[in-house]
């Protein structure tokens, strides 16, 4: 089968979340795709170029992942289909992917950090202020300043040695942070649907 750029990006990125990027070379990417170097740099300048265009992928897939929801979706199921999407994300990628990127390629990653924040803003405003209106979320939280705190919290899970000094799961922790966010925002309305979506579940 050809080789498309579509592939190449798709599972170069997929190397670089799970060992990282500096750990992964071309000649690994080559080999992994079964193809010479000299296709691979047929199709990118370098590993630079390659680098770019993973980030322009997760930009991509990220403002993709609302159209995965079920449009009939109530603001709470919504919340926990999110949380979901995140814990994965955050179980599936190398801490390693992030450091990289943030030492040898700054400007890349100034631009990953700007998406995923912007993504993270511009979704939960939206889910918050139809909370409100639906009913399940309190009139009295500051949509703004819970949005930023919320992208606080998120990424400082990514910023913490913690996990190596006690023994707990980051599963286990956002787990935690998902019930305490929700039971601190919701009215009972929201609590009590909330209760019945997470037994349902179990």
């Amino acid at each position: 089968m050809e080789l498309s750029i579509e592939i190449l990006i798709k599972r170069s990125l997929k190397l670089y979340m799970k060992y990282g990027i500096r750990s992964v070379s071309m000649d690994d990417v080559a080999h992994e795709l079964s193809v010479s170097k000299k296709t691979l740099y047929q199709m990118v300048k370098d590993k630079t170029d390659l680098v770019d265009q993973c980030i322009m992928l997760i930009s991509e897939m990220t403002d993709m992942s609302g159209f995965c929801m079920d449009p009939k979706m109530n603001v709470i199921e919504k919340h926990i289909f999110i949380y979901k999407h995140i814990t994965r994300m955050l179980s599936e990628i190398n801490p390693s992917f992030e450091f990289d990127l943030k030492k040898y390629y700054p400007e890349q990653h100034l631009l990953f950090i700007k998406n995923r924040r912007q993504h993270i803003y511009d979704k939960m405003r939206i889910d918050l202020k139809q909370g409100i209106e639906e009913g399940y979320f309190r009139e009295d939280i500051n949509i703004d300043k819970l949005t930023i705190l919320n992208i606080i919290r998120i990424e400082s899970f990514k910023e913490t040695d913690i996990f190596e000094i006690y023994d707990v799961k980051i599963i286990d922790l956002l787990d935690e942070l998902f019930n305490y966010h929700l039971h601190g925002i919701a009215t009972s309305k929201g609590i009590e649907e909330y209760m019945k979506l997470t037994k349902d579940k179990n």
